[in-house]
């Protein structure tokens, strides 16, 4: 069984919606699948010596053949409630369980990426093999949906053969690999405006482009700072 974590504290949203894209995936591919609710259980900041993620749930986790886990961004990295499951669930042999992460940053955008690292690095120090990192606004929501029935079929398929970590040097080299993972607010800025160039039909979209170009081509040449204000206006005269 796969199971899919919504940890947005509201049912039947945008973030409900991309965790149940992905379930969608693993039953297209032949496997069980179960989603369960952050917000259904009680689940508390930790505080040594206390048991502030319900048995039921860590039990869940660790009988899962892989997961999947969603939530929200709230000022640039993820919520609280997902945040606190992540600190104190408890999933004992988990080297080299599949695991996906997805995380949607509403209205700007802002955030996408400090979020998905966030999950990242949790499934990277409980010894998860993450895969997919998926990063969401409403600027890619739809295209989103589409990656992520495959990602589900995906982590249905790897989750029949699990593979652990050798050592640290194997965990670091794979995390390294991921999308995402050396993500800065430049390269944050630059990813949304790239979604913004291929949705919009701004009459100020050919701006747009040069701006976008010429911080690539500064980014190129490894001249980051200078390439911000060029980022920034790309991003800015197509945002909505």
């Amino acid at each position: 069984m796969i199971l899919g974590i919504v940890g947005s504290p509201r049912k039947n949203r945008l973030t409900d919606r991309l965790v149940s894209r992905a379930l969608e995936g693993v039953r297209a591919a032949g496997e069980e699948a179960e989603k369960v609710y952050l917000v259904d259980y009680e689940v508390r900041f930790y505080r040594e010596g206390e048991k502030c993620c319900p048995d039921d749930l860590s039990v869940l986790c660790e009988e899962a053949s892989a997961i999947i886990l969603g939530a929200p961004v709230y000022y640039g990295d993820i919520n609280g409630l997902t945040k606190d499951f992540m600190d104190t669930v408890r999933i004992r042999d988990a080297n080299g369980k599949y695991a996906l992460g997805i995380v949607i940053a509403g209205g700007t955008g802002k955030g996408l990426c400090s979020g998905i690292q966030s999950i990242y690095h949790f499934f990277y120090h409980r010894l998860l093999r993450g895969i997919d990192p998926t990063p969401v606004c409403r600027f890619n929501f739809e295209r989103a949906l589409d990656g992520l029935f495959r990602s589900g079929e995906k982590l249905a398929r790897l989750s029949e053969e699990r593979r652990p970590f050798k050592d640290l040097w194997d965990r670091i080299e794979y995390y390294e690999g991921l999308p995402y993972m050396n993500y800065t607010f430049l390269d944050e800025i630059m990813l949304l405006a790239g979604f913004l160039i291929d949705i919009s039909k701004s009459p100020k979209m050919d701006e747009a482009k040069r701006e976008y170009e010429e911080a690539r081509r500064l980014i190129g040449r490894g001249m980051r700072v200078e390439a911000v204000r060029h980022a920034v206006r790309a991003y800015e005269l197509l945002y909505f």
